[in-house]
């Protein structure tokens, strides 16, 4: 039986590499694409591309409504976590910079996971994994480092929040720049993973130096 994944998130390099992963696995792919954008035409009969608007919570349950109705449902779910990067010093952001930031990166996040993770609760069972494609530099400019800090902050919530709960949710993220092989990494231990386990944070490293520690285990 096909794996059917969904995968949400802005559009990026990292999100076409992993489609293209679980595609050549096999898997059934539904994913999101940047409403504003043409859909691209559909050359593999696993691939669903689902039109997203980040700043609305009708297109998150939207997401949802179509996976069900094309896929009969999904049973994993990867959500890229992605700011866009602004250099500025804070004085001189504009306010709908910082609006369209805060619109794009924190709420467009919490509308898909607030439906994904309903969803799961509704089905008793499923596997969300939290992607980080943000920078992890030690210094950040304030309103990038708005976005990726309350993002890792979500993150620790949500397995503290869900830890006695039926579904699964687990983390990954990058120091380095190299998308195709954290692309891969994810992908790797997402395949291979054996029973499920829930508050695991991976790391991936530059040279193939890669680990992973458990925060919580899954009851």
């Amino acid at each position: 039986m096909k794996r059917k994944i969904l995968i949400t998130g802005l559009d990026s390099n990292l999100k076409t590499k992993l489609v293209e992963l679980f595609l050549a696995n096999n898997s059934i792919v539904a994913v999101s694409v940047d409403s504003k954008n043409k859909k691209q035409s559909q050359k593999n009969n696993n691939l669903i591309e689902i039109p997203w608007n980040s700043r609305s919570p009708l297109s998150a349950k939207n997401i949802i409504l179509d996976c069900q109705n094309k896929l009969d449902g999904f049973d994993e779910a990867l959500t890229i976590f992605s700011s866009e990067h602004n250099n500025k010093p804070i004085h001189e952001i504009s306010s709908s910079d910082i609006e369209d930031n805060i619109d794009t990166s924190l709420k467009g996040n919490i509308f898909i996971l607030k439906e994904i993770i309903l969803y799961f609760q509704n089905k008793g069972t499923g596997n969300i994994s939290l992607i980080h494609n943000i920078n992890q530099n030690e210094i950040l400019a304030p309103l990038y480092a708005l976005s990726s800090g309350g993002l890792s902050a979500l993150t620790k919530s949500l397995f503290a929040s869900y830890q006695n709960e039926q579904l699964a949710i687990n983390s990954f993220s990058s120091q380095s720049f190299e998308f195709e092989e954290y692309a891969d990494y994810i992908f790797k231990n997402i395949s291979e993973r054996g029973k499920s386990v829930h508050g695991k944070l991976y790391k991936f490293q530059d040279r193939g130096m890669l680990k992973s520690f458990t925060i919580q285990k899954k009851k």
